[in-house]
């Protein structure tokens, strides 16, 4: 098997901001691309035309879905070289300027893959569901392929009735089903905005903590309630953190750590439908041979009875690497020789 939890090395804690992914929204002209754009070796995805001002950015204009797909497809095969070859990727930061127009062109993609005009003309809203995959593979793909992720929205108040008591609460723009996709990725959610100093001067700021009244919070106990924003400030601040956290006997490294990367790909893993359909067949013969129907019990309990492995097709590649590994263990314990 792929996976082995008696072999897990205890997760550690790394400064290196590599890897990891942000939600900045806020106030119109707060900072929010200037300032996400000095993040490492960045690249702009650019759904909204806002980085004319940008002197030596990067950026990939995106007015359809398809491009978005295309960019991604570009990044991960990098990456997945990168490792092969043991450098560093092309680009280390992936913004995504802003996720609300990603999220409109994404919609736009599912409703014309179902053949509707609007996504309520789906039978029992699957189209909805189709969208929630659609948009957080996306993101999820680019992250385990460890890029620094930065999505960008803009800020909207929306009244909050809660146990009688009615408030506004300060919350990214984008559409509340794209907001989920995002908010459960990302490490930080930030609010930028504006402060005046005593002599007239604007600073752009960055609020970590929130309340009822403001969407915003971090991963980590220990960030900052308010700092600058600038990419110097974040990274002190969530050093600060980590030290802090390392003080109550967390174990810190300093270089980039990939929680996705963990996992061995296994010899069977790398097999065609047709390869595990083949290999499941010696061991069913072996098992059939002994008299017994255990390999029944083990087909149905993954394809449903009456099922055949000679019917999978690649989406059914997971089902039939467990199925092999329960007929490979059955045959272990039993004592059966597979030819």
């Amino acid at each position: 098997m792929g996976i082995d939890i008696f072999s897990i090395k205890p997760n550690v804690v790394t400064r290196d901001l590599s890897g990891k992914s942000f939600l900045i929204y806020g106030e119109r002209k707060s900072g929010k691309t200037t300032n996400a754009c000095k993040f490492p070796k960045p690249i702009l995805l650019g759904f909204e035309k806002g980085y004319g001002f940008l002197d030596g950015i990067i950026a990939q204009p995106i007015n359809t879905w398809k491009e978005a797909l295309e960019v991604k497809k570009q990044l991960l095969k990098d990456a997945e070289a990168a490792e092969k070859e043991n450098r560093e990727t092309i680009f280390k930061t992936v913004i995504v300027d802003t996720i609300d127009i990603a999220y409109d062109l994404c919609e736009k993609y599912i409703v014309d893959k179902e053949g509707v005009d609007y996504l309520d003309e789906t039978e029992k809203m699957r189209g909805y569901r189709a969208l929630s995959r659609e948009y957080d593979k996306f993101f999820q793909e680019i992250v385990k392929a460890g890029y620094t992720l930065i999505c960008i929205s803009h800020a909207t108040t929306k009244q909050i009735k809660e146990n009688g008591e009615k408030y506004d609460k300060t919350i990214p723009t984008v559409p509340d089903r794209g907001f989920l996709v995002v908010s459960r990725l990302v490490d930080v959610t930030g609010y930028a905005s504006y402060e005046t100093d005593e002599q007239g001067n604007v600073h752009s700021m960055l609020t970590m903590r929130g309340n009822k009244h403001l969407e915003a919070g971090s991963r980590s106990p220990y960030m900052s309630e308010c700092i600058p924003f600038t990419y110097e400030a974040l990274r002190e601040d969530m050093a600060k953190a980590i030290d802090k956290q390392k003080a109550n006997g967390a174990t810190v490294v300093d270089n980039e750590v990939n929680l996705f990367k963990d996992n061995e790909v296994t010899e069977d893993e790398k097999k065609s439908v047709d390869e595990l359909i083949v290999e499941i067949g010696s061991y069913v013969k072996a098992i059939h041979n002994t008299g017994s129907t255990e390999y029944k019990k083990i087909i149905a309990e993954y394809l449903g009875k009456g099922k055949s492995v000679k019917d999978c097709d690649e989406s059914q590649l997971d089902m039939l690497l467990l199925i092999l590994d329960d007929l490979k263990d059955y045959c272990t314990e039993n004592n059966i020789t597979v030819e």
